[in-house]
C-alpha cells in the first residue's frame, strides 16, 4: 500500500533552501542565532515559509556550530597548555597581539574621523604596552626602567628559547585548528550544497540528544494547522517575516456625499480595485518574462491577529499554542484582515510585500499602506554555485583565510565556547519556565519573533540594484492606491 504522494519542491525552493544552508557554514552569526532562537528558546514561533526546508537549513547550522565547537575547544587547550609552559609570557604576546588586531579593526571600520581617531590612539597604546611587555619577556632590557621597579629577573637563553617557542607552536596549533574548520566548511559548500548532490534532510555530522529532540518538537510545532492560523504573535511587528517596513502611508478621507446610512462606502470594491490594476502587471517595470507574468505579482488576504500566540512544550510528546490574554482595550477584538500583494516569485530573491487596509465610518475613510522588502539571499548566498571543487588552490585559499581569521578566532574562542556549551543547560531552563507557564494558564512573553529568511537577508544598501527595484515596486504600489483614491477628494486637492 503505497503512502501519500509528497509533492516535490521546485528548483527555487530548493535554491532557497540551500542558500540558507550556505549561510550556515559561512555566517558564524547566523548559524548560532538560529539554533538559539528556534531550538533552544522554545518559546519562539517560527514563522511559517512552506518554500523553505527549515528543519534541513537548522541540521546545517548544528552542523556548523559543532565543528566551530570543537575549533574553539581545540584553541582554549592549546593556549592553555602554552600558558603552563611559556608562563605569563603568554599573556605579553596575547596583549600585543590584541594592540595590532584592535588597530587593524579601527582602521577598517567605517566610522566618523573623531571617532577613529581615538579608536587608533587606543590601540597603538594597547600595542606599545604589549611591546613593552614583551621586551622585558624576551630580553635583557629595562626599558622606563619596569624590570628594576618590578624587581623581575633577566631571562636565561632557555627562558627565552621557551618563551619565544611556546607562544609560535601555540600560533601554529591554532592555525591548523582554524584551516581544518575552513577546509571542512569549504568541502560541506561545495560538494554537499552542489545544486546535483543537494539532498534535503540529509545527516551531516553526529547531533547531540538535546538538538534532536528540540529538531523533533519543532517539527511537531511546524505540523500543527495553527501555526499556519497565527502567524503573528507580537502586535508591536504584525507583518513578521516580511523584511524591513520601507514604506508607511496613512490617508484620512472625508466621503461627505459618497457615503451615507442608507449605502455605506464600499471599501472592499475600493481594495478590489487597486488590486486588479496591480495584477496586472507592473509595465515597464516588470522583470519578469511576459509569458510568466501571471506569477510575478500575488495578492491575497493576510489576517493580522491582535491576540499573540505562544508554542510552548508541557512534555516530551505534547506542543500546543497558548492564547495570550489580550488587553482589556483589545478585549473582544477580532483579527484585521489587509490585502497582501507580494511581488516576486523566487524564494531566494527579491521579494516585495504590500499591505493595504480600508475602513470607512461617519463620513470618514482611512486607508493604511505598508510595505515591506525582503532582501535576496541568493545575492549574498550564492556561495555553492560559485565555489570550485576542493583541490591545492582551494586549499591555498583556505590557509591564508585561516591565516587571516587567527586572530579574531583565538581571541573569540574562550566566549564561543562558554556560551556554546551552555545552550543545553538554557534549553531545560526554558523549557522548564514554560511548562510552569503552561501549568499555571500563563504565558511568558509573545512568541513570533524570527525569521530565519528574513535574518538571512543583506543588509540595506548592499545589493544597489535590488534596493533601487524595491523603491520602484513600492512607489508604483503607492501610486495605484492614490489613482483610485483621487476621485474622492475635492477638486482642491487634485494634487494628491
Amino acid at each position: 500500500m503505497s503512502g501519500p504522494s509528497v509533492e516535490p519542491r521546485r528548483p527555487a525552493d530548493q535554491d532557497a533552501t540551500r542558500y540558507l544552508c550556505a549561510a550556515a557554514h559561512v555566517d558564524p552569526e547566523f548559524a548560532r542565532d538560529a539554533v538559539r532562537e528556534l531550538l533552544v528558546a522554545e518559546h519562539r514561533l517560527p514563522v511559517a515559509q512552506p518554500e523553505i526546508d527549515l528543519p534541513t537549513v537548522l541540521r546545517h547550522c548544528i552542523a556548523a556550530r559543532s565543528r566551530r565547537l570543537y575549533r574553539d575547544a581545540a584553541i582554549v587547550v592549546v593556549l592553555a597548555l602554552a600558558a603552563v609552559t611559556a608562563g605569563w609570557s603568554l599573556a605579553a604576546w596575547y596583549v600585543a597581539l590584541a594592540g595590532l588586531w584592535l588597530i587593524l579593526r579601527a582602521g577598517r571600520r567605517p566610522a566618523a574621523p573623531l571617532v577613529r581617531n581615538l579608536g587608533l590612539l587606543a590601540a597603538l597604546l594597547w600595542a606599545f604596552a604589549g611591546a613593552v611587555l614583551l621586551t622585558l619577556t624576551v630580553t635583557d632590557s629595562d626599558p622606563f626602567g619596569l624590570r628594576t621597579a618590578w624587581h623581575l629577573h633577566p631571562p636565561s637563553d632557555t627562558d627565552i628559547a621557551l618563551r619565544l617557542g611556546a607562544p609560535a607552536a601555540a600560533a601554529l596549533c591554532c592555525w591548523l585548528t582554524v584551516l581544518a574548520e575552513e577546509i571542512a566548511a569549504y568541502v560541506t559548500v561545495a560538494e554537499r550544497l552542489r545544486r546535483d548532490r543537494f539532498t534535503p534532510g540529509r545527516w551531516l555530522s553526529a547531533e547531540p540528544a538535546w538538538a534532536q529532540h528540540a529538531l523533533g518538537v519543532l517539527g511537531r510545532r511546524l505540523a500543527d494547522g495553527r501555526l499556519e492560523q497565527h502567524p503573528v504573535a507580537d502586535p508591536a511587528n504584525p507583518f513578521l517575516g516580511s523584511g524591513a517596513q520601507r514604506l508607511r502611508r496613512r490617508w484620512l478621507i472625508e466621503l461627505g456625499p459618497a457615503a451615507s446610512r442608507g449605502a455605506p462606502f464600499d471599501v472592499a470594491d475600493l481594495l478590489d480595485r487597486v488590486c486588479e490594476r496591480l495584477t496586472e502587471g507592473l509595465g515597464s517595470l516588470d522583470p519578469a518574462d511576459p509569458a510568466q507574468k501571471s506569477g510575478t505579482v500575488v495578492v491575497d488576504d493576510f489576517a493580522v491577529s491582535t491576540v499573540p500566540a505562544l508554542a510552548t512544550g508541557l512534555g516530551d510528546d505534547e506542543v500546543r499554542l497558548l492564547p495570550d490574554v489580550p488587553d482589556a482595550s483589545l478585549r473582544g477584538a477580532g483579527p484585521r484582515v489587509f490585502r497582501r500583494i507580494r511581488i516576486g516569485d523566487d524564494p531566494a530573491g527579491l521579494t516585495v510585500t504590500g499591505y493595504i487596509n480600508a475602513t470607512a465610518g461617519a463620513g470618514l475613510l482611512q486607508v493604511e499602506l505598508y510595505g515591506h522588502v525582503l532582501g535576496p539571499v541568493a545575492q549574498r548566498y550564492r556561495v555553492p554555485d560559485r565555489t570550485a571543487p576542493f583541490d591545492a588552490v582551494s586549499a591555498l585559499a583556505c590557509a591564508q583565510r585561516a591565516a587571516r581569521r587567527l586572530p579574531a578566532t583565538v581571541f573569540k574562542a574562550p566566549r564561543g565556547l562558554l556560551s556554546t556549551a551552555a545552550e543545553p543547560a538554557c534549553r531545560r531552563r526554558n523549557r522548564a519556565m514554560l511548562a510552569r507557564a503552561a501549568a499555571c494558564g500563563l504565558t511568558v512573553t509573545a512568541g513570533a519573533r524570527y525569521d530565519l529568511r528574513e535574518a538571512a537577508a543583506a543588509e540595506p544598501g548592499a545589493d544597489r540594484f535590488a534596493d533601487e527595484d524595491a523603491n520602484l515596486y513600492l512607489a508604483v504600489i503607492e501610486r495605484r492606491v492614490r489613482e483610485e483614491l483621487r476621485p474622492l477628494l475635492p477638486v482642491g486637492r487634485a494634487d494628491f
